[in-house]
């Protein structure tokens, strides 16, 4: 295959793929509110674990005297590479013969063709960055195995953090002591952390246990009369009463093979830190692509890291690829930030 510049601007194309990944993450793909993207020229990253925003306290000294010194956080350095992820379409001899009979004498239905596709192959690399942020979050690990790729990479978040159990299922609602269970795990996150949760992200099907409950019903009886249900609005109050963040819910769903499949399997609970506290990135990196767009002075290289679309043609049959590639991978820097439960 070779890249050809002739039939969509790349400088456009650019601006159009990365305008539509930001469109994803705002609307759909949210998890990039907490491990927000950071572009790099490289294709390895390398972060300190352990860098917390927050310093230790200072000391009072005599007047003086020299200033107590600070050591930088950052207990363990880690390192890794960025996997390559790309996806492409094929526009064959027939599509781009029926679109020649509708063009009269332009390529405008061909081009808006490649841009439509463009747009479509950067939600799937969307959505497959996507779940790798879900992962990381309930599991504090990824596992990638898929197309010869296979890669184990531990956060190191700790044991306390991860698959922990209430003493009863959440899908007892009547039993289930939900606000025992969190007081507990609360406690947990802010001994490690010195900061409290600001979100608790779960799914719609949790949310409805909760709803549900019996110790959260009876927090919310008036009169003798005890509700049959609650409100989200009503369970989050409860929920401030007693010092517990806020519920969120997330359900997103990706096709993987045709199947719509969860980002976060729907019994997973997890605590998310408050913004500013640095959980960790995704990180882009700078992609083969790229580079062959930058040598051919089609796009500066300031513009190399990050997503990037480029269209292709093949002469045996005639067809018209296009593709959109990243080489990207969301890190957890400090993964005891982040907290997750099997409440179902």
């Amino acid at each position: 295959m070779a890249l050809v510049y002739d039939l969509a601007d790349p400088q456009e194309l650019q601006g159009f793929v990365r305008t539509a990944f930001g469109e994803e993450e705002r609307n759909q793909f949210v998890l990039s509110q907490f491990l927000p993207n950071l572009n790099i020229d490289e294709i390895e990253y390398r972060i300190n674990r352990g860098t917390l925003r927050d310093q230790d306290a200072a000391f009072v000294r005599s007047w003086d005297t020299e200033s107590p010194i600070g050591n930088r956080q950052g207990v363990e350095r880690m390192l890794g590479e960025l996997p390559p992820i790309s996806k492409k379409i094929r526009l064959g001899e027939e599509e781009r013969l029926r679109l020649r009979a509708l063009e009269r004498g332009n390529n405008n239905q061909l081009v808006d063709a490649i841009f439509n596709d463009a747009a479509n192959m950067a939600r799937a690399v969307a959505a497959r960055i996507e779940m790798f942020r879900g992962e990381a979050l309930w599991a504090g690990s990824l596992t990638i195995n898929e197309n010869g790729v296979n890669q184990t990479i531990p956060f190191g978040r700790a044991a306390g953090h991860t698959n922990v159990a209430p003493g009863i299922l959440w899908s007892s609602t009547g039993t289930a002591v939900p606000i025992q269970d969190e007081q507990a795990w609360t406690t947990t996150y802010t001994d490690a952390n010195g900061v409290a949760p600001a979100v608790a992200l779960t799914s719609t099907r949790v949310i409805n246990y909760l709803l549900l409950n019996a110790q959260y019903r009876s927090m919310a009886a008036q009169n003798g009369i005890t509700p049959a249900f609650l409100s989200v609005t009503g369970l989050n109050q409860i929920r401030a009463t007693f010092g517990l963040p806020p519920i969120v819910k997330y359900d997103v769903k990706v096709r993987v093979n045709g199947t719509a499949t969860r980002v976060i399997p729907d019994d997973k609970f997890i605590y998310l830190p408050p913004a500013g506290e640095p959980l960790g990135r995704t990180f882009f990196g700078t992609t083969a692509e790229a580079l062959e767009l930058v040598g051919a002075q089609q796009i500066g290289i300031d513009q190399a890291p990050g997503m990037v679309a480029v269209v292709e043609k093949t002469f045996d049959p005639v067809a018209t690829w296009t593709k959109a590639a990243a080489v990207a991978l969301p890190v957890l820097v400090n993964p005891d930030l982040s907290f997750s439960a099997d409440v179902a």
